[in-house]
C-alpha cells in the first residue's frame, strides 16, 4: 500500500466507503455475516491485507487474527444504531467509512515518525491535514466514533513505539499491519462504548 501526503486519507474513506457500500449491497441478498465478509474480502484487495510476499509466520499469524479480530468485532457493530436517522444497514457502512478513514490517517502519522534519513518526511502542515481528513468522519458516530478514534490512536503510538524499540524499519509490509491494527482498534473501541450510549 502506498500512500503519501496529507491527502492519504482520502483513499482510506473512499475504499472505506466502497467496503461500506459492497456490504449494503451483499446485505440485500446475504445475512449480515456473509455480507462483511464479501466486503472485507473487497477491502481486502484494495489495501493488500493478506499479502505475504515477505512476511514472516508470526506477520501473517498477526494479520489472520487481527483480521479475524476485525470481522467479529464489524458483526457485532452490524447492530448499531446512529445518533440521528438513517435507513437500515447504513450504520456500518458509515463505521466502516470511519474506520478506514482513520487508519489510514494514522499510517501518514506513523510514515512522518519513521526516522529513517532516506524516505522524505512530510511536513507538519501535511499531517495535520492529513490527520483532519481522516479524523473528521469519526466525529459522526458521536461517542463510539470518538472512543474508536481514540483506541486507534493508542494503537497507533503503541505500535510506533514498539517499531522504535524493537528498531524495525518502516517496510511496505510493517505499515500495512499499522493500517489493519488501527482500524481493528477503532472498531473495537467504537464496539466497547456503544452498549453505553
Amino acid at each position: 500500500m502506498r500512500v503519501r501526503g496529507s491527502l492519504a486519507p482520502l483513499p482510506g474513506i473512499l475504499i472505506g466507503a466502497l467496503g461500506g457500500a459492497i456490504y449494503w449491497l451483499a446485505v440485500q441478498l446475504w445475512p449480515s455475516s456473509v455480507a462483511v465478509m464479501v466486503s472485507m474480502a473487497a477491502t481486502a484487495l484494495l489495501t493488500t491485507e493478506f499479502r505475504a510476499s515477505s512476511a514472516t509466520r508470526l506477520d501473517l499469524m498477526s494479520r489472520v487474527l487481527c483480521f479475524l479480530i476485525k470481522y467479529s468485532a464489524l458483526m457485532a457493530l452490524s447492530a448499531a444504531k446512529l445518533p440521528f436517522p438513517v435507513p437500515p444497514n447504513v450504520p456500518l457502512a458509515l463505521i466502516m467509512l470511519c474506520g478506514y478513514g482513520a487508519s489510514f490517517a494514522l499510517l501518514v502519522f506513523t510514515m512522518a515518525t519513521r526516522p529513517q534519513e532516506s524516505t522524505p518526511k512530510i511536513g507538519h502542515g501535511a499531517l495535520t491535514l492529513a490527520l483532519l481528513i481522516g479524523f473528521a468522519p469519526a466525529a459522526l458516530l458521536g461517542v463510539p466514533g470518538l472512543v474508536g478514534l481514540a483506541a486507534a490512536i493508542v494503537a497507533s503510538m503503541t505500535f510506533i513505539a514498539f517499531l522504535r524499540y524493537r528498531k524495525i524499519s518502516g517496510t511496505e509490509d510493517t505499515l500495512d499491519l499499522t493500517q489493519l491494527i488501527t482500524e481493528t482498534c477503532f472498531y473495537l473501541g467504537a464496539l466497547a462504548s456503544w452498549r453505553y450510549v
